[in-house]
């Protein structure tokens, strides 16, 4: 694709420094290994655009704080933090190397509103507005991770709680307990494009996190 950021009406500062983090991840992957070596001829549009996608969908309040729980090399927090200026992002991953590369990531891009811990969640002693993940983990254990960091309210277009990214059929856990989301965003139907299939972004309230571990 010539242009991976077509489909957005992103500033060119906006568009440069996603640029720019996609040539860091593949500087940092021939160091670390952060993402699948078959993707990095198409990073910009697979995981950065990808990931991108959520400004479609979520848009946080000023002073909204965002955690990123196990971020990996910051997809989707470090695109957060270049969408989300007026926000705070925190981004989580229990491997110190990767939490290393994103803290370098953040010096190189000048992300202000971004921080990157190699601790869990869990540990972690402020609460936030929103929790965010990429696939981490089936949504009934990421709910268990993050639930007691979780504000109630509204600090965004979304209420409080979780922002995930997710393939496949919602869990049955969740369903028995008759937990849906309350907003989602279909990928496939944004990119047009097969290879996303089934691939959508979903919001869970607070009070739907609680009640879904």
């Amino acid at each position: 694709m010539n242009n991976p950021f077509e489909k957005f009406n992103f500033t060119s500062d906006v568009i440069e420094k996603l640029n720019h983090y996609a040539m860091l991840l593949r500087e940092a992957n021939q160091k670390v290994n952060l993402l699948s070596r078959k993707d990095m001829d198409a990073v910009e549009y697979r995981h950065v655009a990808f990931c991108a996608s959520i400004g479609e969908f979520f848009q946080p309040a000023k002073n909204a704080r965002i955690a990123d729980v196990g971020t990996g090399g910051g997809l989707p927090g470090v695109v957060e933090a270049i969408l989300y200026p007026q926000a705070e992002v925190f981004m989580f991953d229990g491997v110190g190397k990767k939490i290393k590369m994103i803290q370098h990531f953040i010096q190189e891009l000048k992300l202000d509103n971004a921080q990157a811990f190699n601790i869990r969640i869990e540990e972690f002693k402020s609460m936030f507005d929103y929790a965010t993940g990429r696939s981490v983990c089936a949504l009934p254990m990421f709910f268990g991770f993050v639930k007691k960091r979780l504000k109630h309210g509204r600090n965004g277009n979304l209420q409080n709680g979780v922002v995930y990214f997710k393939g496949g059929d919602l869990e049955p856990e969740l369903l028995a307990k008759k937990i849906t989301p309350d907003a989602e965003f279909d990928l496939q139907k944004f990119f047009d494009d097969p290879l996303y299939e089934g691939k959508r972004i979903s919001a869970f309230s607070t009070r739907k996190v609680l009640a879904g571990v």
